[in-house]
Protein backbone atom coordinates (compact mmCIF):
# COMPACT_ATOMS: atom_id res chain seq x y z
CA UNK A 1 0.00 0.00 0.00
CA UNK A 2 1.29 3.76 -0.83
CA UNK A 3 0.00 6.96 0.85
CA UNK A 4 -2.11 9.39 -2.21
CA UNK A 5 -0.13 11.97 -1.20
CA UNK A 6 3.22 9.59 -1.85
CA UNK A 7 2.01 8.21 -5.33
CA UNK A 8 3.92 9.35 -7.90
CA UNK A 9 4.33 9.81 -12.05
CA UNK A 10 5.42 6.81 -13.36
CA UNK A 11 4.03 4.55 -10.66
CA UNK A 12 1.09 1.58 -11.11
CA UNK A 13 -1.53 1.57 -8.87
CA UNK A 14 -5.11 -0.44 -8.86
CA UNK A 15 -7.85 1.92 -9.29
CA UNK A 16 -11.12 0.74 -8.97
CA UNK A 17 -10.38 -2.85 -9.62
CA UNK A 18 -8.20 -1.73 -12.56
CA UNK A 19 -4.36 -1.87 -13.48
CA UNK A 20 -3.46 1.97 -13.97
CA UNK A 21 -0.13 4.32 -14.56
CA UNK A 22 0.07 7.58 -13.14
CA UNK A 23 0.38 10.43 -15.63
CA UNK A 24 0.06 13.53 -13.30
CA UNK A 25 -0.10 13.90 -9.63
CA UNK A 26 -1.13 16.72 -7.58
CA UNK A 27 -2.13 17.54 -4.03
CA UNK A 28 -4.33 20.44 -3.86
CA UNK A 29 -6.16 22.09 -0.62
CA UNK A 30 -5.11 22.88 2.96
CA UNK A 31 -4.66 21.72 6.14
CA UNK A 32 -8.14 23.36 7.39
CA UNK A 33 -9.91 21.43 4.71
CA UNK A 34 -8.25 18.95 3.66
CA UNK A 35 -6.00 18.16 1.15
CA UNK A 36 -6.46 15.77 -1.89
CA UNK A 37 -4.09 13.87 -4.12
CA UNK A 38 -5.50 15.15 -8.26
CA UNK A 39 -4.46 12.21 -10.35
CA UNK A 40 -4.42 11.73 -13.83
CA UNK A 41 -4.10 8.05 -14.78
CA UNK A 42 -3.95 5.74 -17.59
CA UNK A 43 -6.18 2.62 -17.66
CA UNK A 44 -3.51 -0.31 -18.86
CA UNK A 45 -6.10 -2.66 -19.78
CA UNK A 46 -8.46 -0.27 -21.82
CA UNK A 47 -6.02 2.95 -22.71
CA UNK A 48 -8.29 5.88 -21.35
CA UNK A 49 -7.03 8.58 -19.30
CA UNK A 50 -9.21 8.86 -16.19
CA UNK A 51 -8.88 11.59 -13.41
CA UNK A 52 -9.42 10.35 -9.68
CA UNK A 53 -9.15 12.61 -6.61
CA UNK A 54 -8.11 11.06 -3.67
CA UNK A 55 -7.82 12.06 0.05
CA UNK A 56 -4.07 13.17 0.53
CA UNK A 57 -3.90 10.47 3.40
CA UNK A 58 -5.88 7.66 1.74
CA UNK A 59 -4.61 4.26 0.76
CA UNK A 60 -3.87 2.83 -2.98
CA UNK A 61 -2.81 -0.41 -4.03
CA UNK A 62 1.16 -0.22 -5.68
CA UNK A 63 1.72 -2.65 -8.31
CA UNK A 64 4.76 -4.03 -8.12
CA UNK A 65 5.87 -3.81 -12.44
CA UNK A 66 9.40 -4.02 -14.43
CA UNK A 67 10.89 -3.36 -17.82
CA UNK A 68 11.46 -6.74 -19.45
CA UNK A 69 12.59 -6.87 -23.28
CA UNK A 70 10.55 -8.68 -25.39
CA UNK A 71 10.38 -9.45 -29.41
CA UNK A 72 7.13 -8.32 -30.97
CA UNK A 73 5.90 -11.70 -33.01
CA UNK A 74 2.42 -10.99 -34.29
CA UNK A 75 -1.25 -9.83 -34.14
CA UNK A 76 -4.05 -11.98 -33.68
CA UNK A 77 -7.56 -10.85 -33.80
CA UNK A 78 -7.65 -8.29 -30.99
CA UNK A 79 -3.94 -9.15 -29.48
CA UNK A 80 -0.70 -8.55 -30.32
CA UNK A 81 1.73 -11.31 -28.66
CA UNK A 82 5.22 -10.74 -27.49
CA UNK A 83 7.82 -13.13 -26.21
CA UNK A 84 9.83 -12.90 -23.23
CA UNK A 85 13.70 -12.75 -25.11
CA UNK A 86 15.05 -15.04 -21.91
CA UNK A 87 12.50 -17.80 -21.22
CA UNK A 88 10.54 -17.71 -24.58
CA UNK A 89 6.82 -17.69 -23.19
CA UNK A 90 4.60 -15.54 -24.63
CA UNK A 91 2.29 -13.22 -23.63
CA UNK A 92 -0.73 -11.11 -25.35
CA UNK A 93 -1.43 -7.25 -24.65
CA UNK A 94 -4.90 -5.78 -25.91
CA UNK A 95 -5.08 -3.66 -29.01
CA UNK A 96 -6.78 -1.46 -26.90
CA UNK A 97 -3.57 -1.20 -24.67
CA UNK A 98 -1.70 -0.43 -27.34
CA UNK A 99 -3.97 2.33 -28.89
CA UNK A 100 -2.53 4.42 -31.52
CA UNK A 101 1.09 3.23 -30.94
CA UNK A 102 0.47 0.42 -33.27
CA UNK A 103 1.50 1.64 -36.37
CA UNK A 104 4.94 1.60 -34.72
CA UNK A 105 5.43 -1.85 -34.14
CA UNK A 106 7.21 -4.00 -36.45
CA UNK A 107 7.05 -7.80 -36.39
CA UNK A 108 10.43 -9.82 -34.92
CA UNK A 109 11.20 -6.25 -33.00
CA UNK A 110 13.13 -6.16 -29.50
CA UNK A 111 11.02 -3.36 -27.34
CA UNK A 112 10.81 -2.34 -23.83
CA UNK A 113 7.58 -3.63 -22.21
CA UNK A 114 6.19 -2.83 -18.78
CA UNK A 115 5.17 -6.19 -16.96
CA UNK A 116 3.58 -7.20 -13.79
CA UNK A 117 1.29 -9.44 -12.14
CA UNK A 118 2.33 -12.37 -14.80
CA UNK A 119 1.11 -10.06 -17.58
CA UNK A 120 2.20 -7.58 -20.26
CA UNK A 121 0.85 -4.38 -18.95
CA UNK A 122 2.13 -1.82 -21.60
CA UNK A 123 4.50 -0.78 -24.11
CA UNK A 124 7.38 1.83 -23.30
CA UNK A 125 7.69 3.11 -27.02
CA UNK A 126 10.29 5.83 -27.52
CA UNK A 127 9.68 9.58 -27.78
CA UNK A 128 11.09 9.55 -30.92
CA UNK A 129 11.04 7.47 -34.11
CA UNK A 130 13.12 7.24 -37.31
CA UNK A 131 10.99 6.68 -40.79
CA UNK A 132 11.86 6.75 -44.07
CA UNK A 133 9.09 8.86 -46.49
CA UNK A 134 8.17 6.43 -49.26
CA UNK A 135 6.10 9.27 -50.84
CA UNK A 136 5.65 12.70 -51.06
CA UNK A 137 4.05 15.28 -53.76
CA UNK A 138 6.45 17.67 -54.81
CA UNK A 139 6.66 20.97 -53.20
CA UNK A 140 3.27 22.47 -53.41
CA UNK A 141 4.24 26.49 -53.72
CA UNK A 142 4.78 29.34 -52.04
CA UNK A 143 1.02 29.44 -50.62
CA UNK A 144 1.69 26.32 -48.44
CA UNK A 145 3.84 25.26 -45.41
CA UNK A 146 3.21 21.80 -45.02
CA UNK A 147 2.53 19.05 -47.49
CA UNK A 148 1.13 15.38 -46.65
CA UNK A 149 3.64 12.37 -46.40
CA UNK A 150 3.18 9.05 -46.55
CA UNK A 151 5.73 6.88 -43.96
CA UNK A 152 7.55 3.40 -44.42
CA UNK A 153 5.07 2.00 -41.77
CA UNK A 154 1.67 3.52 -43.74
CA UNK A 155 1.07 6.02 -41.78
CA UNK A 156 0.39 9.77 -43.29
CA UNK A 157 2.07 12.81 -41.57
CA UNK A 158 2.35 16.73 -42.37
CA UNK A 159 5.96 17.25 -43.61
CA UNK A 160 7.42 20.83 -44.23
CA UNK A 161 7.46 21.29 -47.95
CA UNK A 162 11.62 20.58 -48.89
CA UNK A 163 11.02 16.76 -47.55
CA UNK A 164 11.13 14.78 -50.54
CA UNK A 165 10.73 10.72 -51.17
CA UNK A 166 13.55 8.25 -49.80
CA UNK A 167 14.57 10.76 -47.20
CA UNK A 168 14.01 10.15 -42.85
CA UNK A 169 12.37 11.86 -40.43
CA UNK A 170 12.02 12.38 -37.12
CA UNK A 171 8.76 11.88 -35.68
CA UNK A 172 7.35 12.93 -31.97
CA UNK A 173 5.22 9.64 -30.93
CA UNK A 174 3.24 11.18 -28.97
CA UNK A 175 1.45 13.64 -30.57
CA UNK A 176 2.50 12.06 -34.41
CA UNK A 177 4.04 15.45 -35.37
CA UNK A 178 7.23 16.07 -37.51
CA UNK A 179 10.28 17.11 -36.21
CA UNK A 180 12.67 17.43 -38.35
CA UNK A 181 14.93 15.76 -41.14
CA UNK A 182 17.83 13.59 -40.92
CA UNK A 183 20.94 14.97 -43.33
CA UNK A 184 23.47 12.11 -44.92
CA UNK A 185 26.50 13.85 -45.87
CA UNK A 186 29.24 12.07 -48.10
CA UNK A 187 32.43 11.81 -47.00
CA UNK A 188 34.01 11.73 -50.92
Amino acid sequence: MVIASDIRVGNVIRVDGKLCKVLTQEIRGTGKFGKSAMLKLKSLEEGNVIEKKMSADANAEEVDVHVVKMQYLYREGDHFMFMNMETFDQFPLSAKAVGKHEVFLRENEVIEVLFGEGKVLSIAFPKIVELKVVSTPKGLGADANFKEAELENGLMVLVPQFVSEGETIRLNTDDLSYLDRISVRSMS
